[in-house]
């Protein structure tokens, strides 16, 4: 399959689906991910052009403040929503989390990849665990979830925001040493190549992960029937069925990115299975609810849906407090 690079000044509209026109975000790991995608595609339809348009979206021109006063997670997906709305790409590749509950009406995610590894990892010059931190620490992170986690678990330790790629942050970690340590996806780490970094994991009990963590989520126009159809191929299903789910219960809860909540569905002995947490800022509260059912999609959607209410209904104080 040939790449090849492109920008808006040199495009004309598509409609030759032997070329498909990827927009990502300009990272290390965005183009880590286009690969990863471009190599699906590949496995189905070998003759398929990829062209890859580079596009700088918000929240990566918003380095030194917190994306929440500006937006939130949004900003992450806001310019390749609209150049795909303005036909100027065809698909536009997102980390999953990254993806807000609603997004444009005119667009839809057809395919998740494979999820990877869906835990957090402390990444650390001097230290190996959240436990051996020093008493007042410094820990980097722009992650409202993460941020209530470690202080559930270490309430002395003081949280900084901290923005960047995870190259850019590494380099804060590691080289410049303005935080005593930060917070990253494994499978971002795993993305680019950089598991050597992942020497403390965190269980998915101590520090459950956001929705959709691990896995890639493709946005394509909705109306676009042959980009969905080549797309759709490679959907990995089990991954859908359990981020649908996990999508369900934020979009019911009305979770914003400064919401600190974590959902997380996994296939078990042939059910889906479904936690969620929603904690104070502080970590000090904190309500959690559980469920299973069926591997269905429609039944997943339901269960996330469901463990929404009950939370809605059984934490009204601590929503209040969180949920913008």
């Amino acid at each position: 399959m040939t790449i090849i690079s492109s920008s808006f000044g040199h495009l004309s509209q598509n409609n030759d689906t032997n070329i498909i026109r990827i927009g990502t975000r300009t990272s290390n790991l965005a183009l880590a991910q286009v690969a990863e995608v471009h190599l699906l595609i590949a496995d189905h339809y070998p003759k398929i052009k990829i062209e890859i348009i580079p596009i700088a979206t918000s929240g990566d021109k918003i380095k030194d403040h917190n994306l929440a006063e500006f937006g939130g997670k949004g900003l992450f997906i806001k310019e390749l929503e609209e150049a795909l709305l303005e036909n100027k790409i065809d698909i536009a590749i997102h980390s999953a989390k990254d993806v807000p509950p609603i997004i444009d009406q005119a667009t839809e995610i057809c395919a998740f990849t494979q999820r990877l590894d869906p835990r957090d990892c402390l990444i650390s010059k001097k230290f190996s665990s959240i436990d051996k931190l020093p008493k007042n620490a410094v820990i980097g992170t722009s992650s409202p979830r993460r941020a209530a986690l470690i202080l559930r678990q270490r309430s002395d330790l003081k949280i900084v925001n901290f923005r960047g790629n995870v190259d850019t942050r590494l380099r804060k970690v590691f080289d410049d040493e303005i935080v005593d340590a930060t917070i990253l996806a494994v499978s971002g780490l795993e993305r680019l190549a950089k598991n050597q970094l992942i020497k403390s994991p965190l269980s998915l009990e101590e520090m459950p992960p956001s929705g959709g963590q691990g896995a890639l989520a493709i946005q394509v126009r909705k109306n676009d029937q042959k980009i969905i159809e080549i797309i759709s191929k490679i959907n990995h299903c089990d991954t859908q069925i359990c981020i649908k789910s996990e999508r369900s219960f934020l979009r019911e809860l009305g979770a914003s990115c400064t919401t600190p909540v974590s959902v997380y569905a996994e296939i078990k002995n042939k059910k889906l299975q479904l936690k969620t947490m929603i904690i104070d800022y502080d970590g000090q509260s904190f309500y959690e609810a559980s469920g299973s059912c069926k591997v269905n999609l429609e039944e997943a959607i339901k269960l996330g849906e469901k463990l929404a209410l009950q939370t809605k209904k059984e934490s009204c104080d601590l929503l209040a407090r969180i949920v913008c």
